[in-house]
């Protein structure tokens, strides 16, 4: 089931203290779905997916997540309320690919993650592709 259905932009710029995404704007299209309830039977490792294409509208919109996942992650989990390392992140490039978040360590009020990227697995695709036939 989709969530939300969104074209999510950012400026590259600071505000209010907090920092954006990355420092230079960008600009990707973002639909949050629902992969699964979790049962007394059965539960999912990641009941939502977080599936996302750049619009690459223009040259100075064209920044790639892959080095700035964690901070996409941490603006998308707050403002849509999901948990990022129970929260499948996929990309959809020339591959698609899977980012997994996992807490590594606190420091005051920021936690870091370790991050890692691989291609779909095919299980995955399959529970997605209702999802990006019209993305």
């Amino acid at each position: 089931m989709i969530l939300h259905d969104i074209t999510y932009e950012w400026d590259g710029k600071s505000k209010a203290g907090e920092k954006p995404i990355s420092w230079w704007p960008g600009s990707y299209r973002v639909r949050i779905v629902k992969l699964g309830d979790n049962t007394k039977e059965m539960s999912y490792l990641f009941p939502v997916a977080v599936i996302f294409k750049s619009n690459k509208i223009t040259v100075t919109l064209n920044t790639s997540l892959k080095n700035y996942i964690d901070n996409f992650a941490k603006k998308i989990s707050k403002t849509y309320d999901l948990e990022i390392d129970k929260t499948l992140w996929v990309e959809l490039s020339d591959e698609i690919r899977v980012a997994q978040l996992n807490p590594d360590r606190k420091l005051s009020d920021e936690t870091l993650y370790t991050i890692s990227w691989r291609p779909a697995r095919p299980n995955e695709l399959s529970m997605i592709d209702p999802y990006i036939k019209d993305f």
